[in-house]
């Protein structure tokens, strides 16, 4: 939806998906939630996040899955974010989607005792092979921190920091190279409603380390057992989010096996539906049990009038 004024006064609840302009008509693997939501009497539309002839009020709930262009507008975003929160229910909250932006919410938490790769965040990324000897690594991962997609990642000891410096202004990331990113890859945990739901391998293509499929990886579903989920909902609690309505727990090994934290998707986070059709029906069903304890809670105020 980018030139259509939804009526609020629809006798349906009306949902935004929101997206971007890349993709007007939400991520391909997202559509499938605008006939879920059909099939629970809710009236679901695509609406992309920064067109301005959008009626953010008209909608009961507003469910952001792919603003994908937000990380480069930080604060315009931010500040959409904060506005429409003014007017309707948004998930996930503003609260948690202002912690995320700046990926040295790592570092927090790992100072909250969760288990987080090391991460050091650094003015340039020339600083990076200062960080990386201080710390006696042998490769260090440096990435911009307000990223995504996996763009503007490196291996320090293979780039020219000076060129970086000249590219880019923000903020960077430096943690330590683990070389199991190569065999097992990255894991992706899934939690819908504070419930770990479905969990997605993820691997780079042979001489990169990004695991994203736009730098040539690959996923697949991945079994869910006691270790990931205990180290997930150690996670969601220790970040206290497990109220949220969805969260993506990224995951790495260590030399030492333990499986660390590398992000924790709160914004946009992809939840991989086609790995797991059932996770459609379960966000849903989430979105349409919170609105309707929302109505309750509405009808159930005092009149002031």
């Amino acid at each position: 939806m980018t030139n259509e004024i939804v009526s609020p006064t629809s006798a349906r609840p009306v949902v935004a998906c929101v997206t971007c302009a890349a993709y007007p008509e939400l991520y391909q693997e997202d559509r499938v939630l605008l006939e879920a939501f059909a099939e629970h009497d809710f009236d679901a539309r695509s609406a992309i996040w920064d067109d301005p002839t959008v009626d953010w009020s008209a909608f009961d709930v507003v469910l952001v899955r792919s603003p994908w262009d937000a990380h480069a507008r930080t604060a315009q975003f931010l500040a959409w974010y904060e506005s429409v929160s003014r007017q309707t229910t948004i998930f996930n909250s503003l609260h948690a989607v202002q912690g995320n932006q700046h990926k040295g919410y790592l570092c927090a938490l790992g100072e909250r005792g969760a288990p987080v790769i090391p991460t050091v965040v650094v003015r340039a990324p020339s600083e990076a092979a200062h960080v990386a000897f201080e710390h006696g690594w042998d490769k260090a991962v440096v990435k911009p921190a307000t990223a995504m997609g996996g763009s503007g990642v490196y291996l320090v000891s293979e780039v020219d920091t000076v060129a970086l410096d000249s590219a880019s202004t923000g903020d960077w990331v430096v943690q330590p190279y683990l070389p199991s990113i190569t065999d097992e890859g990255e894991i992706s945990l899934i939690y819908i409603g504070g419930r770990a739901s479905h969990a997605v391998q993820k691997w780079p293509k042979a001489g990169e380390i990004r695991v994203h499929e736009s730098h040539g990886g690959s996923h697949a579903l991945r079994p869910l057992d006691a270790e990931l989920i205990a180290v997930g909902d150690r996670i969601v609690r220790l970040a206290e989010v497990g109220h949220e309505l969805v969260a993506r727990v990224d995951l790495i090994r260590d030399d030492d096996g333990r499986l660390l934290l590398c992000e924790l998707e709160l914004t946009s986070p992809r939840l991989f539906f086609g790995h797991c059709p059932a996770a459609v029906d379960e966000l849903v069903e989430e979105v349409v049990k919170r609105s309707a304890h929302r109505r309750a809670q509405q009808q159930s105020l005092p009149c002031t009038e």
